[in-house]
């Protein structure tokens, strides 16, 4: 074995005898595990083969060249499985046949901490999908990839199969890149054949793995062998006397050991030498309903998935997507030259040590963000001040260091409103007038959009500007524009949208107090004011606000009638 992958990581960077394969666009997919997102893109059949597996025989990681779904696009969907020739219909260990592995190689990019092309995805008899989250693919510029596979057929007729996926890709201009990272015990990365022994009983198998890149891990999942198959004597139906797979961890070293991601509480305690934090626990499941439909009778059917789970339907396999294993919105940052620890996990109840296991972990980062922002942008909270008339023909000049030009008096614009000021119109000063935008977060763990931005207005003593300086009963609307930044361009794309006008109308309401104005405020919601899901949860909005203003409600007193006038804008003003 060692010998054909030397090999195989020569072939990496050198042709390779070409495989049949077929690529055929289709409209539909019936997902087995019901987890297929709902979101746009071509859906692509991919069949590679045909094999024929010699009865009780293997074929056994032969290098091969296979012809990519697509070029110059990005693949957001992945979900493979191994179906008889000609049928089509799933090939499982009802009839003696074992997808050991397969894995895909791109020769068009060196793989992230990996020094051949980059292997980005593959399974065993588990069949784990990759579904990446909105707005992430995984990028192909190559028409054709390398793969090796490893089948064993145990039934006594040879048989012919393929490998087959199901694909889906989107234009690169509708999504962003994201990379996969090939976590595994004897790595192929670095020389060896991600292959390796247990020993009799437990075992808990380590390899430290340096992060090459700052980024965000938003998915993960695990790839085991089901030991009671690689063994002279294979129980066709699943013995679990003979143990079994366990789990796969990945360990932030150096992490807050409260984080965790995976089934909660575990199937079995994870390895008591974790002292960091659990990026993911992917946990072997075997004889589940999903392996029940599938022909595996009763072996390894589901290693867990962890990530951002927001595009997956809500009847998802619930052992392949583990409630606690859901990432924050936007993943879990990691940065350049921290530790991952890979734990591999076996119970080997056999009686001899087993030569033939896997312990490999794949995860996705994205990296950079895809647009910069604040770690924080709330609250955001400004003082109004009045609004007074530009100097456009000076008769004064301003004393220094502010020299320029000024006008004497002062006007407002609004010709319909005032505040109390004893100096210039008799009452004492008595108005506060401020704007406040607080960000209310969503919860990803619903699935409700309970994402918005609270806007509170508020200003007191406001007087109609005519004799007496009676209290205001009519409105004011508050006025500015927004540049949003998010991730709800297009399909789910990040963009910048142009500026728009956002408007609150303010009620005012006298106060019954002689000495003071009426009191204008309202407490209100983005969603409340544009409609819902103005702020979708999950889209990292950033609003960029220009000048905030104030405006009069005119002669009658109604905002939304024209023609209204600025009386208040964002300042400060010094005593």
């Amino acid at each position: 074995m060692a010998a054909i992958v030397a090999g195989f990581l020569l072939f990496a960077f050198q042709a390779a005898p070409a495989l049949a394969s077929s690529n055929t666009n289709i409209g539909s997919f019936a997902d087995p595990r019901t987890d297929l997102p709902s979101r746009p893109g071509q859906l692509v059949r991919s069949l590679y083969g045909p094999f024929t597996v010699p009865a009780n025989g293997q074929i056994h990681n032969v290098p091969l060249t296979v012809q990519a779904p697509c070029t110059n696009c990005r693949i957001t969907d992945m979900v493979p499985n191994l179906v008889f020739d000609g049928t089509g219909a799933t090939a499982n260990m009802d009839s003696g046949l074992l997808l050991h592995h397969f894995v895909l190689f791109n020769p068009g990019q060196q793989g992230l901490g990996c020094p051949i092309s980059e292997p980005f995805f593959g399974a065993g008899n588990e069949r784990t999908h990759a579904h990446l989250p909105t707005p992430y693919g995984y990028t192909n510029n190559s028409a054709n990839w390398n793969m090796i596979t490893h089948l064993v057929n145990t039934s006594g007729t040879a048989r012919t199969v393929n490998v087959e996926v199901i694909y889906r890709w989107r234009p690169m201009n509708q999504t962003e890149d994201a990379r996969p990272l090939w976590l595994d015990i004897d790595s192929i990365c670095n020389g060896g054949n991600s292959e390796y022994t247990i020993p009799i009983g437990y075992s808990d198998t380590h390899v430290d793995w340096t992060v090459p890149v700052d980024g965000r891990i938003i998915g993960m999942n695990g790839h085991l062998h089901d030991i009671d198959i690689i063994d002279a004597s294979p129980c066709p139906v699943h013995c679990s006397a003979r143990g079994g797979a366990i789990a796969l961890t990945g360990e932030l070293v150096g992490g807050s050991a409260s984080q965790y991601f995976g089934p909660l509480p575990p199937n079995n305690p994870p390895p008591a030498d974790i002292t960091g934090a659990t990026l993911c626990r992917s946990e072997a499941n075997h004889g589940t309903s999903f392996g029940a439909g599938n022909g595996t009778n009763g072996h390894l059917d589901t290693d867990s998935n962890c990530g951002i789970f927001t595009d997956l339907p809500a009847g998802k396999q619930a052992e392949a997507y583990p409630a606690d294993g859901a990432f924050p919105i936007d993943g879990i940052p990691v940065k350049r030259n921290q530790v991952i620890k890979l734990h591999s996990e076996y119970q080997n109840d056999s009686g001899v040590p087993k030569t033939d296991v896997m312990g490999i972990m794949a995860a996705w980062i994205a990296q950079p963000d895809p647009y910069v922002r604040p770690k924080s942008g709330s609250p955001f909270r400004l003082s109004l001040v009045p609004a007074f008339a530009p100097c456009t023909a000076s008769n004064r000049t301003h004393g220094p260091p502010l020299l320029g030009g000024s006008c004497k008096p002062p006007a407002l614009l609004s010709s319909q409103l005032t505040i109390g000021t004893p100096d210039s119109n008799g009452p004492a000063a008595k108005s506060v007038g401020f704007v406040k935008v607080k960000v209310v977060v969503g919860n990803p763990a619903t699935e409700a959009d309970e994402a918005d931005a609270r806007v509170t207005v508020s200003m007191t003593d406001v007087r109609r500007n005519t004799a007496g300086l009676p209290d205001y009963s009519g409105q004011l609307q508050l006025e500015t524009s927004i540049r949003v930044a998010d991730r709800n361009n297009g399909p789910s794309e990040t963009g910048v949208m142009q500026d728009t006008a956002f408007r609150v109308t303010v009620p005012c309401v006298p106060t019954g107090d002689t000495t003071v104005g009426s009191t204008c405020s309202v407490n209100t919601t983005a969603d409340a004011v544009v409609g819902a899901g103005t702020i979708k949860e999950g889209k990292r909005s950033v609003w960029q606000l220009g000048q905030v203003k104030v405006n009069d409600g005119g002669s009658d007193g109604v905002a939304s009638t024209l023609p209204n006038a600025p009386f208040a804008v964002q300042g400060v003003s010094v005593p």
